[in-house]
């Protein structure tokens, strides 16, 4: 097993592998001229970006061992099988070394040391699935990484003095390179083993909610650490003014923090602050967080008490808060702690923290509206949870597309040097590698098209359908198609066919849907639901709750994987789907350039390319397709006994479906199962070979019988 650590400076990323013994052996000493020790003694705890010499630090990487790739992004080179936990905000070596201690008791863990900061406790657990084998490719580590890394942190909580300190699941989580003497590790760590079964939902049967569960996975932006580091200096320069008034008084007493945090909220209110970015720097300021009565509420109430006040006296009003009406005192109260947005993708609210230190965006729920309402009854307003619904649900919140984020961050950035798409179509071995290319680069780009509704008369149809044998990573290829600022909550692979409104609603909200095990799909279902909805550019949906229909862009394109054949049943043919026989393992070693692949695809298409398929590519589709049709057993019995000539120069005659059919049936026998006549010949129709006509008597065939 070896351990990665990454060091970023001007010349660019370095890193190091460490074997696991080494690494521990390593964070025994602080060799690197004090670097950790120093960290300890300039810098607060929960904020050691504020280190002077923090850049300095290499991240490490535990969970995943990482390599430089051809494309210059960082790839998985291995899964070392690990998850790992933090404990954060321990305040003293006793509790560290207690913690430390108590996580040893478990037999899964490999090792556990004290941080970099000195006050908190990393844990590496050793995991596996069920059959004690590991993720082998980065896509599946990750679903993998996230569902063991719930499981192990709720029985360590069992255990531990202390509960583990939450974060979001991910296989890159990394820490700051540690320092502790004293490292206890187990070697013969006994792998805990994590089933591959779906997390438990919530109350209720209702088959959309898998759809609309699914808060967005936002790790923190650099800007909002930039702005956070900025505002932090500049509370620096207040705590110097303010904190030479409170000399007389005691300090740690509650009437030190009481006018502390008075004196600071008044002086940031100068400074043109906002309240809650106020808040969120005087909490984490103060020191003694254990003390009587000093909690977040206490802090945040004289805060707003002070910037109530401070309004107040600006506007020459006895009391803002008693003249304003109600609903704007909501209002304001509401936007000063929290920034709203409506996600018009999944069609519901969000929300995070009114401030600069970075948090993930979550949706907006009943029981969310129910903390904003006691925290506003708290703060002295009588209301009820239908008032904050009203704001909350409103038109004044500003709305979001997620999809236009994030290809608005990519746009323009394509280095024109190399064709992505097509290179990414390159890691799928096949017999015609230059014509699937080209195929799939006209997918891609319809794929995106679709998202930013470039034409709204036609829906993506074309499904492209990756045919192999098991275990040559097509579901991992599929999934590795969208980046994880999508794939989140865009990407899906469970999609049931049976009932129209869920399959409509997954239309509306994900990027895209993977077809998976496609020869599952009944023949019925193929040329009818199936073939009416890839066409769809726009769906109607009525979404849970809703009182009404309504009409939206579909947004969702398709692709599909069988480890079967002949699974096309289409008899008119099958336009709608690229085949194409896997030949070998595909390689998803490599995680993909998603930057340059999107950038090039807005290029692409901003300077007109074509992202449909024209006639004459839709013709060698069909014929390609030809070796994926599925054939009834009266189309075998029909090539057993009549030849298909050419041209009516050859020896042959023309023939009715009845009479073909009399014709097999008087020649296999019993053997023979007569079809319905119309099916058997849309069938024979739908065959290129056969020379076919209309006439007065019906659809007639030139056939020789053999």
């Amino acid at each position: 097993m070896y351990i990665t650590t990454l060091k970023t400076d001007k010349q660019g990323q370095h890193l190091k592998r460490w074997e696991a013994t080494q690494f521990y052996e390593r964070i025994k000493t602080d060799a690197n001229n004090f670097l950790i020790g120093f960290l300890r003694d300039e810098a607060p705890a929960e904020q050691p970006q504020r280190y002077r010499r923090y850049k300095e630090i290499p991240h490490v990487y535990a969970a995943v061992e990482l390599r430089k790739q051809t494309n210059g992004a960082l790839g998985m080179a291995a899964f070392n099988g690990l998850v790992i936990l933090e404990v954060r905000q321990l305040m003293s070596a006793k509790v560290c070394d207690a913690t430390k201690r108590a996580a040893m008791t478990m037999p899964s863990t490999l090792a556990t040391f004290t941080g970099a900061t000195g006050t908190e406790v990393i844990i590496l657990v050793s995991v596996a699935q069920a059959g004690g084998t590991l993720p082998a490719t980065e896509p599946e580590a990750e679903l993998f990484y996230a569902q063991a890394y719930q499981r192990v942190a709720h029985i360590y909580d069992a255990v531990l003095p202390v509960r583990v300190t939450r974060m979001t699941p991910s296989l890159r989580h990394t820490f700051l390179l540690p320092l502790d003497p004293n490292p206890f590790v187990n070697e013969q760590a006994v792998a805990l083993r994590v089933t591959g079964s779906e997390p438990v939902a919530a109350d209720g049967d209702d088959a959309d909610l898998h759809l609309l569960a699914l808060p967005e996975q936002r790790t923190a932006e650099e800007s909002d650490m930039t702005a956070y580091l900025n505002y932090d200096r500049a509370y620096d320069a207040a705590a110097l003014e303010v904190l030479p008034l409170l000399k007389s008084v005691k300090y740690g007493s509650n009437a030190w923090f009481q006018q502390y945090v008075t004196g600071m909220a008044t002086a940031l209110f100068c400074k043109g602050w906002a309240q809650e970015e106020t808040v969120c720097h005087v909490w984490n300021h103060l020191k003694f967080k254990d003390a009587e009565g000093l909690t977040e509420d206490f802090v945040r109430g004289l805060v707003e008490t002070v910037y109530d006040e401070e309004l107040a006296a600006r506007k020459r009003q006895p009391s803002l808060a008693v003249r304003e009406p109600l609903m704007q005192t909501i209002i304001r109260r509401m936007e000063s702690r929290y920034v709203f947005r409506r996600n018009t993708v999944m069609g519901y609210t969000e929300f995070r923290p009114n401030h600069t230190w970075a948090t993930p965006w979550v949706p907006v729920t009943d029981q969310v509206v129910n903390t904003f309402t006691t925290d506003l009854q708290l703060s002295g307003l009588d209301l009820w949870d239908r008032d904050v619904k009203r704001y909350v649900h409103s038109m004044r919140i500003r709305d979001y597309d997620p999809i236009d984020d994030y290809l608005c961050k990519v746009r323009g950035r394509w280095d024109r040097k190399h064709d992505y798409i097509r290179a990414l179509a390159a890691t799928v071995p096949t017999d015609n590698p230059g014509q699937w290319a080209d195929w799939f680069h006209t997918w891609f780009l319809a794929m995106v098209a679709q998202w930013q509704g470039r034409d709204r008369r036609y829906g993506n149809a074309i499904v492209p359908l990756l045919i192999s044998e098991q275990g040559q990573h097509k579901s991992s290829f599929c999934r590795q198609l969208l980046p994880n600022d999508l794939r989140s909550w865009g990407y899906m692979d469970n999609l049931s066919l049976a009932e129209e409104r869920p399959v409509h609603l997954a239309m509306a909200q994900m990027l895209l849907i993977n077809l998976d095990e496609f020869n599952r799909i009944s023949p019925q279902k193929q040329q009818g639901f199936l073939k009416n909805i890839l066409q769809l550019p726009t769906v109607k949906v009525k979404r849970p709750y809703a009182s009404r229909t309504e009409e939206v862009p579909r947004l969702a394109s398709f692709i599909a994987t069988t480890n079967m054949a002949d699974v096309l049943t289409d008899p008119s043919g099958s336009r709608r789907f690229l085949g194409v026989q896997v030949t070998g393992s595909i390689d998803v070693s490599q995680t993909p350039n998603y930057e340059q692949l999107y950038a090039q695809a807005q290029y692409e298409l901003d300077e007109g390319a074509r992202y449909w398929f024209d006639d004459d590519e839709t013709a060698a589709i069909m014929e390609h397709n030809r070796q994926f049709q599925q054939q009834s057993s009266a189309e075998m019995f029909f090539h057993q006994y009549f030849s298909t000539p050419k041209s009516e120069a050859e020896e042959g005659q023309w023939m009715m479906t009845s009479e073909i059919l009399q014709t097999i049936k008087r020649r296999a026998g019993a053997a023979f199962q007569v079809p319905a006549v119309n099916a058997f010949g849309r069938a024979l129709c739908g065959n290129p070979d056969i020379l076919y006509r209309r006439s007065k008597k019906g659809s007639e065939f030139y056939v020789k019988p053999t």
